[in-house]
C-alpha cells in the first residue's frame, strides 16, 4: 500500500517553485514508503540546492541527508512546503538556509519601509518554522543569509547592510526558541570600505558559492555539530 502523504500542487504557472515540485513529491513518497531513516534535511533556495551535499559531508550513524533546496525559492514559500519536504520525512535535523532572494527587491526599491518589510517578513517566516519544527519534535538550525559580490546592482550597498541586521535576528531568534545557529556569514565575507562582500574567490557570479565557498560551509557544518550530531566532512 502507498504511504498517505502531503503530496503538494504546482503553484501558478511560472512560478519559481514549480521545477523541482513533482521530484520532491515523488521522492518524499518513496523516502516514507521505505521507512527509510533520514538524518538532516537541508532545504532553502539555490545555494542549497546546487550543494551536492554527500561530496562534502557524511553522516556515521547510517541516516540519510536529504537536500530540498529550490532555486529562487523565498521564505514564503519554503513555509509553504516545510511540511511537507521536511516535517513529514521526519528527520532528526533540518537545517534551514533562506532569505536573500527576499531581498531582490531593494534593487528597485531602498526605501526604509521596503527594508523593514523585508526584514519583518524574513524573520516572520523563519520563526514559524522554527516553531513548527519544536512542534513536532525535530531539533532546527537555521543559517545566516550569505553576503553577495554584485556591486553594480542597485540594492547592493543597501542589501549588504540589511543582511547583517537580518542576521543578528536570525541569531536571536535561534537563542529564543533553542534553535542551533549557523554561521557561514562570518567565514565567507570580507569587509572593504565599511562593506561587506562576499568573498570573491568563493564565487563565479557574486551570489551562489562554488567549490570552495561549499568547502567552507561544510566545514562550518562539522564545526558547528560537533558533539551534537555525528556528521563529518568526507576524506578526500
Amino acid at each position: 500500500m502507498r504511504p498517505n502523504y502531503i503530496h503538494l500542487p504546482k503553484l501558478e504557472e511560472g512560478h519559481p517553485v514549480n521545477k523541482l515540485r513533482e521530484s520532491f513529491n515523488h521522492r518524499n513518497e518513496v523516502i516514507l514508503y521505505h521507512n527509510d531513516p533520514v538524518g538532516i534535511v537541508f532545504i532553502g533556495d539555490s545555494i542549497t540546492d546546487y550543494w551536492d551535499i554527500e561530496s562534502y559531508l557524511q553522516l556515521n550513524n547510517g541516516k540519510r541527508m536529504i537536500n530540498r533546496g529550490i532555486g529562487n525559492d523565498r521564505t514564503q514559500w519554503v513555509r509553504d512546503r516545510f511540511t511537507a519536504d521536511s516535517i513529514q520525512l521526519k528527520p532528526d535535523w533540518i537545517v534551514l538556509s533562506i532569505g536573500i532572494n527576499n531581498t531582490k527587491a531593494l534593487d528597485v526599491d531602498q526605501s526604509n519601509d521596503n527594508q523593514q518589510q523585508i526584514k519583518t517578513r524574513i524573520l516572520e517566516d523563519i520563526e514559524a518554522m522554527i516553531v513548527m519544527a519544536n512542534e513536532n519534535n525535530i531539533n532546527i538550525a537555521v543559517t545566516t543569509l550569505t553576503s553577495t559580490n554584485r556591486p553594480k546592482l542597485e540594492g547592493f550597498i543597501t542589501r549588504s547592510k540589511l543582511v547583517q541586521i537580518i542576521n543578528n535576528e536570525i541569531k536571536q531568534l535561534c537563542t529564543e526558541h533553542d534553535a542551533l545557529f549557523i554561521d557561514y556569514y562570518k567565514q565567507m565575507t570580507e569587509t572593504k570600505d565599511d562593506i561587506d562582500y562576499l568573498r570573491n574567490e568563493l564565487t563565479d557570479d557574486g551570489l551562489h558559492p562554488h567549490v570552495f565557498g561549499y568547502d567552507i560551509m561544510s566545514k562550518v557544518i562539522e564545526e558547528t555539530f560537533t558533539d551534537i550530531y555525528p556528521i563529518q566532512l568526507k576524506q578526500r
